[in-house]
This record gives structure tokens, C-alpha cells and sequence, in this order.
């Protein structure tokens, strides 16, 4: 039984910490793409304007890709850590 509590805690480790990364990298895709700021060198201006919120849930979209794929192929605990990686996405960016 512990083995497969490690499991899925792991699985869920691992959606969460892609979730993360996910949200980070389309969160400066979008900066890169769509405005001249870059996410790393321009956080305090970012923070300042009150731009953080907007931009964390334009990257946050790139999780419902990552989302879709976890569920086909049954990857369910992952799915779940990429869903906890929202919430607390959302909740850190409501704090700020």
C-alpha cells in the first residue's frame, strides 16, 4: 500500500513541477511574441503595472494543453498536479 500512495504522490509532483514550468514558458512566449517585454528581466516593472495576473493566466493557458494530455493517456495524478499548479498559481498572483 505505501508503494502505491509513493506513486501517486510522485505522479502528482511531477504534473505540478510541469504545470509550473508550463505556465512559466508560455508566459514568456507570450511576452515575446505579443509585447517587448521578457518575463525575467522586466518581473518588477511587471509586478508594479499589476500585469503579473494577466500575464500568469495568458501562460496558464499552455496548462489545458498539457492538461489534455495527461487525461489521454491516462495519466490521471499528473493531471491532477498540473490542476493543483493552477490553483496555486492563482492564488499566488491573487496574493500579489
Amino acid at each position: 500500500m505505501g508503494s502505491i500512495m509513493d506513486s501517486r504522490l510522485v505522479g502528482m509532483l511531477v504534473g505540478f513541477l510541469s504545470g509550473l514550468v508550463v505556465t512559466i514558458i508560455g508566459s514568456e512566449i507570450y511576452l515575446l511574441l505579443f509585447t517587448h517585454f521578457d518575463l525575467f528581466s522586466d518581473f518588477d516593472f511587471i509586478i508594479k503595472t499589476g500585469l503579473l495576473g494577466r500575464i500568469m493566466a495568458i501562460g496558464s493557458l499552455f496548462n489545458l494543453a498539457l492538461f489534455t494530455f495527461f487525461i489521454t493517456k491516462r495519466y490521471d495524478f499528473y493531471a491532477r498536479g498540473c490542476i493543483l499548479a493552477v490553483f496555486i498559481i492563482t492564488l499566488i498572483t491573487f496574493i500579489i
